[in-house]
């Protein structure tokens, strides 16, 4: 017997093409002659059975005539309905074996599975899918189809297969980790990471995230809720290193790339991040809003910008947990100013003083300038203390010249006026500190204190008494 689609020739009588998988027509096609045939067997059989039937009788009355016609169509109708029952029965016999095969599953997965030995999974897909329609939500058959699936090429109907299996309810947790590693080694080989990020925060199984966490990008975490700070705030953003976080500061796309922590002072501000694992994909962007109040209240100076003759304290006031810097040549108060720590005496002529401010974080408040101008009145000008303390120099011989050219030294000798004090109740005097330095050299204050008195000029050698007070000592 052939097959009828492909030539192919079959043996044992069987109901599907090898070759190319066609099921085969088992009940023969009727043909108009086969009635004509059973009709002469029938008569046939009729005479066989009244072989006398054809003899010439005698003439027989009309009655009689009547019954033995009966009798024939009778005897007729019987035959008809044996030979049916034998023909149906032989048509209906494979029938019924061709119809248990098609509704047997473990013949139609043994089926599928010679297929694929074949490499044939056009046809195992075919056989497993009908054997699935018989009994739906079989773990085993559902995963032999996304199998042949996958084996075929159909990538996207594996997965959808693996999807219905984990979100139906007839399948537990172990065969559902299977699907997941399933259609994760599929999109994996299809560059589909952004669906695989997707699974995996979905699954919400942290044991499933940990395992494959390569695959994650999740939004970055802040240091700091939302809220209202005071002074400024240093911001931290972080992912457990799972790829770049970028940032806004204004509630845009997130386009700067994070680096270090970001230093937020006054204002207010929207920040949006987001990160970016090394597929490429995108965590959600997650969004915080940080109100920063108003920088450090600025330093409280109660004496005024003026014009001073007398000897003054300069008197600075803030806020206990802020200190207060500042500056006598004119720039801006850093950390790296002087640090006002009690109050400062008024330096002599004219000084630009700048205070600030500056909190804990390096904030630093509005800059308060006051102007000075500080001379005594008497005929000792800070030029001529000066001038009377290198003439004492001169004469004891520390300095050659009145450019202070050293005595012993290669170096030079200078001397600065830095304030007027009282010593050692002998009155007021122009503190002046000696400093020696080289040609293209920076000055070095060498640790001695000189100074002149304000109303006579007499120049002295300041130095600290057994009461660690300043006495002056005539050069």
């Amino acid at each position: 017997m052939e097959c009828p689609k492909c030539g192919f020739v079959l043996i044992d009588d069987r109901w599907i093409c090898e070759n190319c998988g066609a099921e085969i027509q088992i009940v023969p096609d009727f043909e108009p002659e086969l009635e004509n045939s059973i009709s002469e067997v029938l008569l046939n059989v009729v005479d066989e059975i009244y072989p006398n039937s054809i003899k010439e009788e005698p003439e027989k009355t009309e009655a009689q005539k009547n019954e033995k016609e009966k009798d024939l169509k009778k005897l007729k109708r019987y035959l008809i309905i044996a030979l049916s029952a034998i023909v149906l029965l032989s048509i209906t016999i494979p029938l019924s074996i061709s119809a248990y095969r098609n509704n047997s599953v473990p013949y139609l997965i043994n089926l599928a599975r010679s297929y694929e030995e074949k490499g044939d999974y056009e046809n195992a897909i075919a056989r497993i899918k009908r054997a699935d329609s018989i009994r739906p939500n079989d773990a085993e058959i559902r995963l032999l189809m996304a199998a042949y699936c996958f084996s075929n090429g159909d990538y996207d109907e594996a997965v959808e297969i693996l999807l219905e299996m984990i979100d139906s309810p007839r399948f537990n947790w172990a065969l559902k980790d299977i699907c997941y590693d399933n259609i994760i080694l599929i999109w994996d080989i299809m560059g589909k990471y952004q669906e695989i990020n997707d699974l995996l925060r979905a699954s919400r199984d942290e044991s499933l995230m940990a395992e494959y966490a390569e695959y994650l990008s999740l939004p970055p975490e802040f240091s700091e809720e939302s809220g209202e700070f005071a002074g400024s705030l240093l911001l931290i953003l972080s992912n457990e290193e799972r790829g770049t976080i970028y940032y806004s500061l204004d509630g845009t796309w997130p386009g700067l790339e994070y680096s270090e922590p970001i230093l937020l002072e006054t204002g207010e501000y929207h920040v949006a991040a987001v990160s970016q694992n090394q597929f490429g994909v995108l965590s959600d962007v997650v969004t915080n809003y940080f109100f920063i109040d108003q920088k450090p209240e600025p330093p409280v100076i109660p004496l005024t910008s003026g014009r001073y003759i007398e000897n003054t304290l300069i008197i600075a006031i803030a806020n206990e947990e802020d200190e207060i810097f500042y500056t006598i040549d004119g720039s801006l108060p850093t950390t790296d100013s002087f640090l006002y720590e009690e109050p400062i005496l008024m330096a002599l002529g004219n000084t630009v003083y700048n205070f600030a401010a500056i909190n804990k974080d390096g904030v630093s408040s509005e800059v308060v300038t006051r102007e000075f101008e500080f001379r005594i009145n008497s005929e000792i000008t800070p030029e001529i203390a000066v001038l009377n303390v290198f003439n004492a120099q001169l004469r004891r011989g520390r300095i050659l010249d009145m450019d202070g050219k050293a005595a012993e030294e290669e170096g030079y000798f200078d001397y600065v006026i830095d304030y007027l004090d009282e010593v050692a109740d002998k009155g007021l005097f122009y503190i002046i500190y000696e400093y020696y330095f080289e040609i293209g050299g920076e000055p070095d204050r060498t640790g001695h204190i000189f100074a002149a008195s304000a109303y006579t000029g007499e120049a002295v050698h300041l130095i600290y008494n057994d009461y660690g007070v300043l006495d002056a000592i005539t050069l």
